[in-house]
């Protein structure tokens, strides 16, 4: 089992505390007799100088300038990494070598997978990543840069967030997924509509059902716009979420199925985005999309 898999699967057990996780990941390595799995996960130096190297050859100065660190403390993790093969050295310049080459390209997968969990663990402890299909799941690491929304004040609480809807407001496209339902909505996403922005809306079945018998005049009007789309996906759907040309919403339900009303996942880099972008083609292409009602 690869290690990315393995930490997904860990995470999806909702471990009651962070320090399982960090001692899960040791035995991992033991389990796996692997050596090389612990010369560089256990040692952030080590790691970090693999991730760095991986940019092109280095000389022991940028090396020191980088690590924030004296040539004692970075020259020994250097000498273990030769020692396994993983970097040669040629005069005074560092360099990773092709077993080097090929275990940090795919390090910074599992990196970027620690942060995603270890930056907010007691959220994605306690919220249904497993709601997200498998082939986006296993990418979960590209929100590695990922925030949170503020929680709303207690008046607040059942309202859309407040930076959702400002970050809308200026989008120029947007593609969203809908496995609830909320009033403000309809004439929300019929306003953007108006004005040019380039939106699709997919809901699930039951959301479409309580659009048609609620706002049959404001949908019929939406579905006629050129740049809006309409989709309706009878696969389960547990989650909401929204991308745009600027920036990714994603709500999940927490592990007992009930909404989380109070936070989001938010997202801003490209990585992020394009992450958003296929959990919506994923679905889409999944869906029927509506011209008429």
């Amino acid at each position: 089992m690869a290690i990315a898999s393995y930490l997904l699967l860990f995470f999806e057990k909702k471990a009651e505390k962070f320090e399982r996780y960090l001692s899960s990941v040791y035995i991992y390595s033991k389990n796996m007799n692997s050596p090389l799995l612990e010369l560089i996960f256990l040692s952030e130096k080590r790691k970090d100088l693999i991730l760095f190297l991986n940019k092109g050859p280095k000389t022991i100065e940028q090396i020191k300038k980088y690590m924030n660190s004296s040539a004692v403390a970075v020259l020994p993790q250097l000498k273990k990494l030769r020692d396994e093969s993983l970097v040669f050295k040629t005069d005074d310049v560092y360099i990773l070598s092709p077993l080097g080459v090929a275990v940090a390209g795919r390090m910074q997968a599992v990196v970027n997978l620690l942060t995603v969990f270890g930056n907010c663990y007691e959220y994605w402890a306690n919220h249904a990543i497993d709601c997200i299909p498998l082939s986006l799941r296993s990418r979960i690491g590209e929100l590695c840069n990922c925030t949170f929304s503020e929680p709303p004040d207690r008046t607040r609480l059942f309202e859309p967030h407040r930076e959702f809807v400002e970050n809308l407001a200026i989008s120029k496209r947007i593609n969203g997924i809908a496995s609830i339902f909320h009033p403000l909505y309809p004439s929300f996403f019929l306003t953007l509509a108006k004005k040019g922005v380039d939106i699709s809306i997919l809901v699930t079945r039951p959301v479409y059902e309580r659009i048609k018998e609620e706002y049959r005049t404001e949908f019929r009007e939406f579905i006629n716009f050129r740049n809006a789309c309409f989709y309706v996906c009878d696969e389960k759907i547990e989650f909401s979420h929204a991308v745009t040309d600027s920036f990714l919403s994603l709500s999940l339900p927490f592990s007992d199925g009930t909404f989380d009303h109070k936070q989001d996942v938010m997202g801003f880099d490209p990585v992020a985005l394009q992450w958003g972008e296929d959990l919506f083609a994923y679905y889409r292409d999944r869906s029927e999309k509506i011209t008429e009602i």
